[in-house]
């Protein structure tokens, strides 16, 4: 039980995911701007290890990027 409060376990917030070409890859330049299919107020994924487990918002907290949980996503869902 100890062993297990104590592992650790990568968390991640996707903003959003996009497609682009090989081509359009090797020509990006720092100031392009790639767009996502997440609206700009829309809820983001919240990934435990490779699984999508809950969905959130972006913020800030003491000046530090943030997720705030709002849904959980079950396994039934």
């Amino acid at each position: 039980e100890e062993k297990i409060e104590e592992s650790r376990i990568p968390i991640s917030a996707v903003l959003g995911r996009t497609t682009i070409t090989v081509h359009d890859f090797l020509m990006l330049q720092p100031g392009d701007v790639l767009s996502l299919n997440t609206d700009v107020n829309g809820k983001i994924e919240v990934l435990v290890g490779d699984m999508v487990k809950f969905l959130g918002k972006p913020g800030a907290r003491n000046k530090k990027a943030a997720v705030k949980i709002t849904d959980v996503i079950r396994e039934e869902e």
